[in-house]
């Protein structure tokens, strides 16, 4: 056996142990679903939103063939993410999530889920693109919401792993699978993401999503003035739009500033990367925010405030999207998908189980990367 295949089948026997089946029952309506799942630790184990909902009854399968009753404890509505927990403690030892920084553009990764319950499923690629931000619309078309964190890979997402872990050759869980997206590509969201949020929802009982009221692009500053100015980098981000009554303008951004660090971190290359800093905060926490303005390096402080229009992906506004049948195209209605039909609107739970913004990317749809909608 060549060393490559030797790599992969080594990761995929060192992640295996981590990766579950799930089983779930809607009571009123008796929908069935069927999907993957990570382990988070000995208690709790991370999945897709289009798997599980909080009313239902579920019943995860472990490596070793063992049936355990789980409940979901809680759904992102941004990431469409779901927690669920245990009533036994795994006899697992949990795997290793990649940290942030960690996964880039042309990794070897492999995507690995339970297809119906059966034998582990493997497919391969490469990270095509990595800290991807894409943004997802509100009800009714009122704007739209940044979802940063995302990975781009070749490596086929579909039903039978979808929520399932997407790991390189050292065996690093570096991801949730997510959807397949344009392009032949697929859509993944980021490990480090993923277990922060899991991990707010676990303790908190929700995950946090800031936003900064302003805007802008990274840009490079000319080594001359980098030692003129005794600058500590050379690039940053310079604002180019500030949102009146937002975080920023009260925390004093003004446009063509520089932001060079934020929280000690530097440096800084993108809104989005400001967004999950921030995002390790709780909610009224002020966070440093160091700005090169006119020659002059000045200190501010960012307020975390959680997102507006959160609230419209979680009140039952969103109306459930064509990804169901989507998915029951690629998959024969098996898989992910709730094989019975949806129940009446009045009684379908707070959070859809499949987002209108998901069916858009698989179909997709074109996407906006600045203005309005990055702040």
């Amino acid at each position: 056996m060549d060393a490559f295949s030797s790599a992969l089948i080594g990761a995929l026997d060192k992640i295996r142990p981590a990766v579950v089946h799930i089983y779930a029952v809607t009571p009123k309506t008796g929908q069935i679903a069927l999907g993957t799942g990570v382990i988070l630790d000995h208690y709790h184990i991370i999945t897709t939103a289009q798997v599980v909902a909080l009313e239902d009854e579920i019943t995860v399968k472990t490596s070793d063939g063992k049936r355990r009753r789980a409940e979901c404890i809680g759904l992102d509505p941004l990431y469409f993410l779901a927690v669920l927990r245990v009533e036994e403690r795994l006899p697992v030892d949990p795997p290793t999530f990649a940290p942030d920084g960690t996964v880039p553009v042309g990794l070897f990764v492999c995507a690995a889920g339970f297809a119906l319950g059966q034998e582990l499923t493997a497919t391969s690629g490469i990270i095509c693109s990595s800290d991807r931000t894409i943004y997802r619309p509100k009800a009714r078309g009122r704007g739209n919401l940044p979802v940063d964190g995302l990975l781009l890979t070749n490596a086929a997402v579909h039903p039978g792993n979808a929520g399932g872990p997407l790991v390189d050759l050292e065996g690093r869980v570096v991801g949730i699978n997510g959807i397949p997206w344009q392009g032949g590509m697929s859509l993944v969201l980021q490990a480090a993401v993923a277990a922060r949020v899991a991990s707010q929802i676990i303790d908190y009982g929700y995950a946090v999503h800031p936003w900064l009221g302003f805007s802008g692009e990274g840009d490079v500053i000319d080594d001359i003035w980098v030692e003129m100015l005794n600058l500590p980098n050379d690039r940053g981000l310079v604002v180019q739009y500030v949102q009146p009554g937002g975080p920023g303008q009260r925390a004093g951004v003004q446009e063509m500033d520089m932001v060079m660090a934020v929280d000690g971190r530097q440096p800084v290359t993108s809104t989005g990367m400001i967004r999950k800093i921030l995002a390790s905060h709780r909610y009224g926490e002020r966070v440093p925010l160091t700005v090169l303005r006119q020659g002059e390096m000045i200190e501010l402080h960012l307020s975390v405030e959680e997102v507006p229009g959160l609230d419209q992906l979680t009140n039952g506004t969103v109306v459930e999207s064509t990804l169901r049948e989507h998915y029951d195209e690629s998959a024969g209605g098996r898989g992910l998908i709730r094989r019975s039909p949806p129940p009446p609107a009045g009684d379908r739970p707070a959070w859809p189980r499949t987002p209108s913004w998901w069916a858009c990317l698989a179909r997709g749809a074109p996407w906006r990367r600045r203005g309005a909608a990055g702040r």
